[in-house]
């Protein structure tokens, strides 16, 4: 081998042969026979294109170096397969050679091996090829789910540990009103209002990987401000930091289910309401009845069996007994069938002028012969003219226009306010009766020193059959607000109250008179 090319490609692992412009071989090196296409025959003398068939072809542009008229040629990724199949890849580089003896120009043919490099290309493009691969079945599964997610019915929501969200799908959208960019990297407390129940979930997984909460059930508030019911079904997800989760929230409305079921519950409830208001009023009627028709039963056996020896006086005071006992009797009936009428919207309205401070008078007599002959009531009526000048009753004109009222509803309104003053006070105590009207309204104002109404049961006092808890064996329908009730609706009107306990109550009737017109 020549020493100055040993010297030069030995370090770069490079192979020569110099071939003269017949393409005869004059010199090799050493190890040119590996890289010939018959391992062998890289000799001198011999024909290089037999060794080296991809000279074939390109003998001109060979020449055309060798003339100086093209100063080099090369072939790149030349390979060799051996018996086992391992590779052998090289690239060729020719170069015009001055021949130091005859100083005739031949051709100098340098080998250099790429089989490293050609195997970790490929490599390279193997593994590229592969990654292009995994890249792409990784977008078609991403794309698959996103369809997966966009096609569902149920609203998706993905979020961080603290519970920021990260993804959502179209449903959640819908579901709630907002739009994508308004929910992502917002809290999930924006539209749970429970958000503290899915956040202690969280880290309950976190710390002891329990199973999260299935079907939970929370009250969610969309983006319009409305409130609606959803059932969300929890997972978590492994990040790519370790110990790090995200959350998965699948929920759906049931809003309507729950309407559903609470209307049932106040199906059952007003059910069972009922059955006890039945109670009730089965119990009442036992007992209301019961001690008029023990009077009566017993004045009417002292007169059939003791007529004859007992005094006038005496007769005359049974039967009082079985008229007032009839009378409570006829009016506890007429109460129930009042009610009866107005919960079954048939109670009537008639309305006709009333010259209310006539009728407030003749009302209070009543009362006091029946109920109030221990009490005191005073009435007083004014009227309010447009100067704000106030008449009293004997003051007013003698021709008045009086509104239009219903005379026997505002009757049970007034009986019944006027006569519970009286049986819930004490006796010798005072009733304040105001009546104050003027072209528009009339208002009634009842004012006692009695028990008061505890506040626990202010707000069922005018429901039917209910009593306050205070009344103790005073007798009574628990019917009488109630119908008052009934009756001050029927007539457009407003009735407020205000009580203490063991300091009296006042009540506050307004009637308007445009209900009429």
């Amino acid at each position: 081998m020549n020493p100055l090319f040993q010297k030069l490609l030995g370090p770069r692992q490079t192979e020569y042969l110099v071939v003269n412009h017949n393409f005869i071989i004059q010199e090799i090196s050493a190890e040119v026979q590996n890289y010939a296409d018959t391992p062998g025959d890289a000799l001198p003398g011999a024909d290089a294109r037999i060794c080296f068939p991809e000279l074939i072809g390109i003998e001109n542009i060979l020449m055309s170096i060798v003339m100086g008229r093209r100063p080099s040629f090369e072939l790149k990724g030349i390979a060799r397969f051996a018996d086992n199949n391992r590779p052998l890849y090289f690239d060729m580089l020719a170069i015009e050679h001055e021949n130091e003896q005859d100083m005739a120009s031949n051709l100098l043919i340098l080998i250099e091996d790429t089989t490293e490099k050609m195997v970790m290309k490929q490599s390279l493009i193997q593994r590229a090829n592969e990654a292009n691969l995994l890249v792409s079945a990784l977008a078609a599964s991403k794309d698959y789910i996103d369809k997966v997610i966009r096609s569902m019915g149920d609203a998706l929501l993905v979020t961080t540990t603290l519970g920021i969200i990260k993804t959502v799908n179209q449903s959640a959208q819908w579901l709630f009103g907002y739009s994508e960019a308004e929910l992502i990297d917002h809290p999930l407390s924006i539209i749970v209002v429970e958000e503290k129940l899915l956040y202690q979930a969280r880290h309950r997984y976190i710390l002891s990987q329990k199973e999260l909460l299935r079907e939970l059930e929370v009250v969610c508030v969309t983006k319009s401000g409305e409130e609606i019911w959803v059932e969300f079904s929890c997972s978590a997800i492994q990040t790519e930091l370790e110990g790090l989760y995200d959350f998965i929230y699948i929920g759906r409305d049931i809003t309507e289910r729950k309407q559903e079921e609470i209307e049932i519950r106040r199906s059952l409830a007003k059910e069972q309401e009922l059955r006890q208001v039945k109670s009730r009023f089965f119990s009442m009627l036992a007992h209301e009845f019961g001690n008029p028709l023990n009077t009566v039963l017993f004045a009417t056996q002292i007169l059939k069996e003791y007529g004859d020896e007992i005094t006038n006086e005496e007769k005359q005071e049974y039967l009082e007994h079985v008229k007032s006992a009839s009378k409570h009797m006829a009016q506890l009936l007429d109460d129930v069938r009042l009610l009866s009428s107005a919960e079954a919207g048939k109670l009537k309205f008639n309305p006709a002028p009333v010259d209310l401070p006539k009728f407030c008078s003749e009302l209070v007599d009543s009362i006091k012969i029946s109920y109030g002959r221990n009490h005191r009531i005073n009435l007083s009526c004014r009227k309010k003219n447009t100067s704000s000048a106030k008449k009293t009753l004997r003051e007013s004109d003698e021709t008045q226009h009086w509104p239009a009222l219903d005379a026997k509803l505002l009757r049970h309104i007034l009986t019944n306010l006027l006569s519970n003053a009286v049986k819930y006070s004490p006796i010798d105590s005072y009733i304040d009766f105001e009546l104050n009207w003027h072209n528009e309204e009339a208002t009634f104002k009842i004012k006692d020193a009695g028990i008061g109404i505890p506040i626990e049961d202010q707000e069922q006092l005018f429901e039917s059959y209910y009593r306050a808890q205070n009344v103790g064996k005073i007798p009574g329908t628990g019917l009488g607000l109630s119908i008052v009730k009934q009756c001050v609706d029927l007539h457009g009107g407003q009735i407020e109250f205000a009580s203490d306990t063991g300091l009296g109550t006042t009540f506050i009737v307004t009637i308007p008179f445009d209900k009429q017109k």
